[in-house]
């Protein structure tokens, strides 16, 4: 068991977790699910026991409001973040919490659901450390008007037109040295941003 390199646990964790697995020293992934703010010491636990974990993804459900624990882990290794499983779209306030965070002042690489687009140009400012950011963006308000099914061709092409003009506006608005790239789903729009070097 010390040998685990990717681990995917559920919170609350069993005490005879920690019998079986008392340390993590070659854990490289870990996905927390079920996150609440009443595990924060489980996890946080976790963390303390995993030196040389390098990527952490939490899954939250839906139906949960937005835990503050999520801002207050800390583990140095930690440079790839995936927050974009916590079914739930930060707002400028919480891109601001999470840019200040510890995991955050370290995050390389950040998978995230955001409220609007505005809160890309905060994160990108703010998180120091940030190479890569791949998006999710709320573009329900967007389309509130479009009464139609996913499988219909307006809806696609309606889709496809607010990417478009998204990935304009962030061109507009970021420095020449980033790269931006849309992935345009039936469902969201994501958006990669890759730093590239001065010329």
């Amino acid at each position: 068991m010390p040998n685990i390199e990717y681990l995917h646990i559920k919170v609350p964790i069993n005490d005879q977790f920690w019998s079986i697995v008392p340390r993590l020293n070659r854990l490289r992934s870990l996905i927390v699910s079920s996150h609440g703010d009443t595990f924060h010491s489980q996890v946080q636990t976790l963390l303390d026991r995993a030196p040389h974990l390098h990527a952490l993804t939490i899954n939250q459900d839906k139906s949960l409001p937005l835990e503050m624990s999520l801002f207050k882990y800390s583990n140095a290794s930690v440079h790839e973040l995936s927050l974009d499983k916590c079914q739930h779209y930060f707002n400028e306030e919480e891109c601001n919490l999470l840019s200040r965070s510890s995991l955050g002042v370290q995050c390389e690489v950040l998978f995230i659901r955001v409220d609007n687009r505005e809160c890309i140009i905060n994160l990108v400012k703010n998180m120091v450390s940030l190479r890569i950011l791949i998006i999710v963006w709320n573009d329900e308000k967007n389309s509130k008007d479009l009464r139609l099914t996913n499988i219909n061709d307006e809806y696609r092409n309606r889709k496809t037109q607010i990417s478009n003009q998204l990935v304009q506006w962030l061109k507009d608005h970021l420095p020449w040295t980033y790269v931006v790239v849309s992935y345009s789903q039936y469902k969201h729009i994501s958006i990669r941003i890759e730093q590239r070097k001065e010329r």
